[in-house]
């Protein structure tokens, strides 16, 4: 009783931000995405995230270890926000299981191209690929097994083939991974890009719907 009531006086001594550390941190991956766009991400330093976010240089190694730890937390960050919208797109009951596959595969293509909007945020991505490739292969780990369910609800419902929808997930997604490489969807311009995401994803629905 005693310790919990030491602890409760702590607390109340602590800023609002330290109380609630989940809040610093979001504070802090955006001050350092304003630095990245701003100044690049190599030439980012902790000094100028740490400035930028209102708070101590040191006060950043409570939450983070150095810069390429910022980097993995924001990019955590994307990709949970990503894998978030594709969650709702596959459960989404309203439309059929054809319209949310076309609309889960574009959706899918198009959050990576997304990025590549801001110069800032292709360097940041092409330095993620570089360093923190287990993390992009559990995101996609993820994304196979919300399309596995809606491919296998769209079987039992009888517009997809019946086959095994782990299997077909996996090669829906290897037949995809053109439109998931930033370094490779660069090289074309929006309007090409689009057209070919299309043609994909109308190839990939006529070859699954059930005959």
């Amino acid at each position: 009783m005693v310790k919990d009531m030491t602890k409760l006086a702590e607390m109340s001594q602590e800023t609002p931000d330290e109380a609630l550390p989940g809040l610093v941190q979001d504070r802090l991956l955006d001050a350092a995405l304003a630095c990245f766009r701003r100044l690049g991400s190599k030439r980012t330093r902790i000094e100028d995230i740490a400035a930028e976010a209102g708070i101590a240089r040191t006060a950043v190694y409570r939450h983070y270890q150095n810069k390429r730890a910022i980097l993995a937390a924001l990019a955590s960050r994307w990709l949970a926000e990503d894998e978030t919208r594709l969650a709702a797109i596959a459960r989404d009951s309203g439309r059929s299981p054809a319209a949310r596959l076309h609309a889960f595969l574009l959706k899918d293509a198009e959050n990576t191209r997304r990025y590549l909007s801001d110069p800032c945020l292709v360097e940041v991505l092409d330095e993620v690929m570089k360093n923190l490739a287990g993390m992009l292969r559990q995101h996609r780990s993820h994304i196979r097994r919300h399309l596995t369910g809606l491919l296998a609800e769209g079987s039992t419902a009888g517009a997809f083939r019946g086959e095994p929808s782990d299997k077909l997930a996996v090669a829906i997604d290897d037949l995809m991974s053109r439109f998931h490489d930033p370094r490779l969807a660069t090289d074309q311009d929006k309007n090409v890009w689009q057209d070919r995401a299309l043609a994909a994803v109308d190839m990939i629905l006529r070859t699954v719907r059930a005959r």
